[in-house]
């Protein structure tokens, strides 16, 4: 039996990387899933191979996360575990950071992530349940030419500890996982960087083995845990799965 028996969880992001290796981790844990994505395509297959329901959304579009966590718990009927993976990633120097696409980075990597949060609030609560965030190294320390992805993702991690916080007297737990490099494509189709200085864009990580990064596999057991009874004593915390780029 495993660890998400009888629980219904909703994946964003679910159609590639990290948040299709925390569905499909689920899944093995016996979770009922639902999955969510901007990739319907992609998305598709994801929620055929692991029966789950699929809910198309973009979360550059205001509301329309809203949208798809109500219609997601709709279906349900309940909501325990909320996983909110969906993001997204742009490059450029500060100096000639365009507004529009600091405004499209906090949006998708942070307000979509509030609207989830907020439209599943009821079903979680009656639930007791749970939500994992996902931040990223890139909150903590910084990460040269993504300014607007760092500045979302330290939201995220306050977001997270202001929710613990305001609802741990009614059994919710929330919190966030920092990963590090991964190998995923949220940087894909990305043009090179004219003029920028080679490694201060990377947090390395120093674990043997993993020099070029990790595997989204290697991290979703940390969203299983967070998700699951081993870590019904934690809440508002952040967990850094990241190589040991940060042990000093």
């Amino acid at each position: 039996m495993g660890t998400l028996e009888g629980k219904t969880a909703l994946v964003t992001g679910a159609a590639s990387g990290i948040g299709r290796a925390v569905a499909a981790r689920f899944a093995t844990e016996g979770a009922r899933l639902l999955v969510a994505d901007r990739n319907a395509e992609g998305l598709a297959l994801v929620a055929s191979g692991l029966g789950a329901r699929a809910f198309a959304y973009d979360a550059a579009i205001p509301g329309d996360a809203a949208r798809m966590a109500a219609a997601a718990v709709a279906t349900a009927g309940r909501l325990d575990i909320l996983v909110n993976v969906a993001g997204a990633y742009h490059r450029a120097h500060f100096a000639l950071l365009a507004t529009a696409d600091w405004e499209r980075i906090l949006r998708v990597n942070l307000t979509a992530v509030a609207e989830t949060c907020q439209a599943a609030l009821p079903a979680l609560l009656a639930a007791r349940g749970v939500i994992v965030n996902t931040a990223s190294t890139a909150a903590v320390a910084g990460i040269a030419y993504a300014a607007p992805y760092a500045a979302a993702k330290a939201g995220v991690v306050a977001l997270t500890r202001t929710l613990a916080a305001e609802f741990a007297h009614e059994g919710l737990r929330v919190n966030a996982v920092a990963p590090g490099r991964v190998r995923t494509a949220i940087a894909a189709g990305l043009a090179p960087l004219a003029d920028a200085r080679e490694g201060l864009a990377r947090h390395p990580a120093k674990l043997a083995g993993f020099a070029e990064g990790a595997e989204p596999e290697a991290v979703a057991g940390v969203y299983a845990w967070l998700a699951g009874p081993d870590a019904s004593y934690v809440t508002g915390q952040l967990v850094l799965a990241d190589g040991g780029w940060s042990a000093g």
